[in-house]
């Protein structure tokens, strides 16, 4: 076959196939579009899996009839005039290709109005032709898309189930509502209402509507800011997690966008308060100037680059792990917490217009008492050569001794790294040791670092090593168990030193089933007391809990 050009029709289709993967594509132009026109109420109307029919409807300026035609044109917007335009663009949309391609996929209805024009106006595409007429309507715009992919039976039969794809579309309508408070969205499927939200303007709302009451209520505020970026949001209390990353909703100037490395930033801050492959739930908008980003690498506009990916990291990790640290809670037990209520809140906290609550967490639905609160013990025993019982002034303290000086240990490790005065313990005899080829890599990177815990080693020929000294901590447990672990763990490249703080306070702390001397034990709780995180052994799990006084009296009939 000759080379020729494609005819106009053929091109549209292959371009639309960038724009519309799925239904949920569709959506998702179509409320960019409805955002963008400033509107404060959008429904969405949802059939068979989005192919039968997706219908928007807003009521933000809508569109004139004299752009109509032109808004189906390739490349047609009203957001940039030019490229110089995408450094300082914060509207949703900009490609201009939406609707050229969803209607070269399937048949569209417009019906919109302007604030202030005598009459509507209704356009129709169908297979490449178009018609308009005048059509009573309130200012907005509805748009009706069908018989989706008609025209490609190709994708039409790689298209999942009608639940598989209505689930797509729910998420789609669920991170902008998260992201948009102060809007009011209703998703109906199939002529049964699935999805409303208040438009209150208050993130915690919109939680509670779409997420859980339970959640919304124990979530944690997050408000900080840095130069030009800053951060605001709610994320869950190390508490309350998820196995897997469904919870994780990020905007960048009120951009839903998937990031890894945001994901990370995020896990990076529960370090140490969550289990092992336990996620938070977390809603983090995040603000920077458009010039620092580019959002123009997909024409979906999920993904996005910056121009400072370490510094990003960095301050969404810090900024997050430093409001967990003031709000981490010791688990109480105690009756049910209080049930919540959006009303309770004053509407002044927060302008309507704001994204994110700036309001902080409600100590009182948690009963939490703040980690840096630990009060001061009294010791009154042991149980089962595992536990510590403690008086504290609001109640009695359980503490798990294995994980409690696995934390304080973890602590000692990392502080003493930072003041770069590790304590190191020669062996009397040098230990020569025999790594795997794994091993061996990954000590020719990571020798440095592990000489600034205390490890010396030295090569000793082929894949035999000489081990001169070990930390302190270690003598006399079993350092090369620590080792080991260490050069096998994948993420001792990248979270070097907090892996290898975990690994020596883990073989270094006092086991279960060790009797501890009234003296052991007093030490222990004053160590912990002075502990930054008390509350969660560096694994995430937790190292104490605490039976309230009122919950004694209420079970002993005495209040």
């Amino acid at each position: 076959m000759p080379i020729h050009i494609l005819d106009a029709r053929t091109v549209a289709r292959i371009a639309a196939g960038e724009v519309v993967e799925r239904p949920a594509s569709v959506v998702k132009e179509l409320l960019e579009n409805s955002i963008d026109a400033g509107a404060r109420h959008i429904a969405i109307d949802i059939r068979d899996g989005g192919t039968g029919l997706i219908r928007v409807s807003d009521d933000g300026c809508g569109i004139a009839a004299a752009e109509l035609s032109l808004a189906f044109t390739r490349h047609a917007t009203s957001k940039i005039s030019s490229f110089d335009d995408l450094d300082t663009i914060l509207s949703l949309g900009f490609r201009g290709e939406a609707l050229c391609s969803i209607a070269a996929v399937a048949d569209v209805e417009v019906i919109t109005a302007v604030d202030g024009a005598s009459s509507g106006y209704s356009f129709t595409q169908h297979d490449g032709k178009s018609s308009q007429r005048p059509l009573a309507r309130a200012h907005g715009t509805t748009i009706s898309v069908s018989h989706l992919f008609k025209a490609v039976p190709a994708r039409l039969k790689f298209l999942k189930s009608g639940a598989t794809e209505t689930s797509h579309i729910v998420n789609i309508v669920t991170n902008y509502a998260l992201a948009y408070p102060e809007v009011r969205f209703e998703l109906v499927i199939d002529d049964r209402p699935s999805l409303k939200t208040s438009g209150s303007g208050q993130l915690r709302d919109t939680c509670a509507e779409i997420l859980d009451q339970n959640i919304a209520v124990r979530m944690i505020s997050i408000e900080a800011a840095a130069g030009s970026f800053s951060i605001t949001g709610l994320v869950s209390p190390p508490d309350m997690s998820r196995a897997n990353r469904s919870g994780l909703y990020f905007f960048v100037n009120r951009r839903w966008v998937r990031s890894p490395m945001l994901s990370r930033a995020v896990e990076e801050a529960y370090h140490g308060l969550l289990t092992v492959g336990r996620y938070p739930v977390a809603v983090i908008n995040l603000s920077l100037p458009p010039s620092d980003i580019d959002i123009n690498i997909h024409p979906a506009k999920t993904e996005i680059k910056f121009r400072d990916d370490g510094h990003i990291f960095n301050f969404v990790r810090q900024s997050v792990r430093s409001s967990l640290i003031g709000e981490a809670p010791v688990p109480v037990i105690s009756e049910s917490s209080a049930a919540y209520h959006p009303t309770a809140y004053r509407q002044s906290e927060l302008s309507a217009g704001s994204l994110f609550d700036r309001r902080p967490a409600s100590h009182a639905a948690t009963a939490a008492t703040p980690a840096q609160a630990l009060p001061a013990l009294r010791p009154l025993g042991q149980v089962a050569g595992c536990y510590i019982l403690a008086e504290g002034p609001d109640g009695l303290y359980i503490i798990d001794q294995h994980a409690a000086h696995e934390r304080i240990m973890y602590e000692k490790t990392l502080a003493a790294r930072a003041r770069q005065n590790p304590s190191s313990q020669s062996l009397l005899q040098p230990q020569t040791i025999e790594l795997s080829p794994v091993e061996a890599a990954s000590l020719k990177v990571l020798a440095g670092l592990l000489a600034q815990f205390g490890f010396i080693v030295e090569a000793f020929g082929g894949r035999s090593y000489l081990v001169r000294a070990v930390p302190s901590a270690l003598s006399g447990h079993d350092w090369l168990t620590a080792l080991r672990e260490f050069l096998n763990a994948p993420e001792s490249r990248d979270q070097g030193e907090e892996k290898l703080a975990e690994l020596i306070a883990c073989h270094s702390a006092i086991r279960a089933g060790k009797n501890l001397s009234p003296e052991e034990v007093r030490a222990l709780l004053l160590d912990l007391e002075k502990a930054e995180v008390p509350n969660t052994c560096p694994h995430g799990r937790p190292t104490l809990m605490k039976l309230e006084t009122s919950a004694l009296e209420r079970h002993f009939k005495r209040t």
